[in-house]
Formats: C-alpha cells, structure tokens, sequence
C-alpha cells in the first residue's frame, strides 16, 4: 500500500517495514481532536496513515464532519478523511452492535452514545484496534475485550481527561 500523507504532515521517514498482518487501528473522532492539540497524538496517527494502518468509517466520519466550523474545515476534514481506509458498515456490523447493546445490558451498561457502538462494532467486525481518548471505548471493551488503546494516557489530553462524548 502506498503511503498516505495527512495535509501538512510529512510522511515519517525511516519507518520499518510492516508485516502483512499489522495492526489496523480504526481512529475515532476524539483521538483527532487530540492530534489538533498534541505533537504525540498528531505523529502517532500521521504514522499510521502514512503506513496504511489507520482507518475510519462511516459514524466518526459523520462526527467528524459535523464539528466542522465553516465549508473549509469541512473540506479539509473530509480530505484527511479520504486518505484513510474506510471500514464498511455491513449487516454483520448492524448485528454486533445489537449484540454488544444486549451484552451491556445484562448488567444495566447498555447506556452509552450510539455512535460509540457502532464504532465499537465495525471495529470488532473488521479486526481493527479502537484508537480513541473517550472512556466509553473503555466501557464497551470490558463487555466485548476487543482492542482498544488510548491516544494519549487518560487524563493527559485536552479537554475533560478522557471523560468527554466521543
């Protein structure tokens, strides 16, 4: 896979080759807001955009374009979206987001933000590690164990330490 370049970033130089089977980590909106206001949070997701193992899909694309604040951002936000691989939503995503809901609420857990269950679940269906700064992934992992990893440690990042809506 040819490298990708974020707008502004440049490609990292040096980076080892990856095996076939790497990682693919599936960026949720929270971890770009902390690339906006951290250099680790920024290398770590152009790295894996530059390897191809950072990925997206349909709701963080939507919250993403969303916060957009005027036609630019929108454009410059949908850019960087487009380099990105994108993880279909298929009827087996549909059917393990219902699943994760009923897991949850076996113990009165099925409260958390919708689009958070879809990420969970396209990621889950994709094999893909949730990259997020937003404790309802935590959450969701100790109902699914699936991957999960913290852009920046919890309460380190900007704005409300991990706590706020992804």
């Amino acid at each position: 896979m040819a490298p990708k370049q974020l707008k502004g970033s440049p490609v990292p130089a040096g980076e080892p080759d990856l095996p076939q089977n790497a990682a693919l980590f599936l960026v949720d909106k929270s971890a770009w807001e902390q690339r906006s206001h951290s250099t680790a949070a920024k290398e770590r997701i152009d790295r894996l955009a530059a390897t191809g193992r950072a990925a997206t899909c349909l709701p963080v694309a939507l919250e993403q374009l969303y916060s957009a604040r005027n036609q630019r951002d929108f454009a410059a936000r949908r850019e960087a979206l487009d380099l990105l691989e994108w993880l279909p939503i298929t009827h087996s995503v549909e059917e393990k987001a219902i699943e994760i809901m009923a897991k949850m609420a076996r113990t009165s857990q099925h409260r958390v933000p919708l689009p958070d269950v879809m990420i969970a679940a396209t990621a889950l269906v994709h094999d893909a590690t949730i990259l997020h700064y937003d404790r309802d992934f935590e959450r969701i992992a100790e109902t699914t164990d699936q991957a999960q990893e913290w852009i920046l440690p919890r309460g380190t990042g900007h704005g409300h330490g991990g706590d706020s809506p992804g």
